[in-house]
């Protein structure tokens, strides 16, 4: 309960909340009062019925029947003023607490967004932890007209994954010769011939697309996040440069020099946590200071041990709370919050920032044109701006470069990031 009302006085109210279990003090408060007990204790209150969930220790299988308020879906429906627990409902949510019940895996080993809460009853693409509070706030508006509020506006943050930072340059010669061979033997003579113009420097890499980037983000003007995958070993799904590459440190650097890095741990990191605390050390050593921010590579991780394994390398800020596989809004909100940490039943320092669109989801998981991409992350963006939230979201140097398969998608991606500004 502590944890729900803190995180609703930080990003709502611009005035300190206290809790209180003295009905004689809560009666005697000449101030703004939210009641948070089975009855209504006073005229001049806000009262939600409370649910159970927040007054447990132990996780178990909470039954929920979602339905509608007519506005909005609710689930843990009570008398009150807004006719369900909104603050047990939004800790559900937001704590993601069905990730820590039994469910099934997808074909990456990661939670299945369709088995979710969210995409089975069809709020996914909706911030709905922000629209229950918009409506607490309004209620509170209602009763306490003086109640100082924080204005909140709509934010975008750029991100950035750098999986690949070549398609073709840099790379050993044994990988040159082995995928010369294979775009040989498959036939496919035009890759072929661009990996060897750009092998002989001729051309430039497909995947090359930062000077684009910072064509995109002026320095000083936004600090978009570039998060770097510096894997020490290469596998099926770790196929950057080696870390230790003079072009791969340039790369960093020159970055880190105008943005903000994180780290995007491998995938070979997520089963050997000695992995994650050497491609750490290792981006620390490259950027020259301590690097707080990370993404999993493939959105890859298992609550609660993956982001136990983070905090113990030191990360602060997290960025992996989205789907790998469909877009929308995983913890249904738009806002950050603090990781808490349902297996201890404690609050943690780690502060995870959710994103709600990511462009590999709609090319490879939905197939998906570049006027319905636009259309989806325009609707996405419209979800935000309602509740004043910020949309996070995730773009590849692969989609932004010249490869022909992408055609297309930089410019419309430019065109909507400039609306932003």
């Amino acid at each position: 309960m502590r944890y729900i009302a803190q995180w609703f006085e930080e990003h709502y109210l611009d005035t300190p909340l206290e809790l209180t279990d003295s009905i004689d003090r809560y009666q005697a408060h000449s101030g703004p009062c939210l009641n948070y007990s089975p009855q209504r204790l006073r005229d001049a209150e806000c009262w939600i019925e409370p649910h159970e969930l927040l007054f447990e220790e132990k996780i178990r299988s909470v039954p929920i029947a979602v339905s509608t308020n007519g506005t909005f879906p609710i689930f843990f429906c009570g008398k009150g003023d807004l006719g369900f627990d909104c603050w047990a409902a939004s800790f559900y949510l937001i704590s993601r607490y069905e990730e820590y019940l039994p469910h099934r895996l997808d074909a990456y080993g990661r939670y299945d967004a369709v088995q979710s809460l969210a995409a089975t009853h069809g709020f996914l693409d909706r911030p709905l932890v922000d629209e229950w509070m918009a409506s607490l706030v309004q209620c509170l508006r209602v009763k306490f007209p003086n109640l100082p509020l924080r204005t909140n506006r709509y934010q975008h943050l750029a991100t950035y994954d750098i999986d690949e930072s070549y398609a073709y340059r840099y790379k050993s010669f044994i990988r040159q010769i082995g995928g010369a061979s294979r775009d040989l033997l498959q036939g496919r003579f035009g890759s072929l011939a661009t990996r060897l113009s750009c092998w002989c420097r001729v051309q430039k890499d497909p995947y090359d697309a930062y000077g684009v980037l910072q064509t995109l983000h002026p320095a000083g003007v936004d600090r978009p996040i570039f998060f770097f995958h510096v894997a020490h070993q290469r596998g099926r799904y770790d196929k950057n440069i080696s870390p230790h590459h003079p072009a791969q440190k340039k790369l960093i650097r020159s970055l880190a020099g105008l943005y903000d890095i994180g780290l995007h741990p491998s995938w070979y990191s997520v089963g050997h946590p000695h992995s994650l605390i050497a491609e750490k050390g290792t981006l620390d050593k490259i950027v020259g200071w301590w690097v707080t921010a990370s993404r999993q590579h493939y959105i890859r991780f298992q609550l609660p041990d993956t982001y136990n394994l983070l905090l113990d390398a030191g990360i602060q800020d997290e960025y992996s709370m989205g789907y790998g596989s469909v877009n929308g809004f995983r913890a249904s909100t738009a806002r950050s919050f603090y990781w808490f940490n349902l297996a201890r039943n404690q609050i943690t320092s780690l502060r995870v920032h959710p994103f709600c669109y990511m462009e590999a989801n709609s090319f490879f998981e939905s197939g998906h044109t570049i006027e319905q991409a636009e259309a989806e992350w325009r609707q996405l963006e419209q979800a935000v701006r309602r509740v004043q939230g910020r949309m996070i979201t995730i773009w590849h140097n692969t989609f932004l470069g010249t490869q022909k398969r992408f055609a297309r998608w930089g410019d419309r991606y430019a065109k909507w990031l400039r609306e932003q500004s």
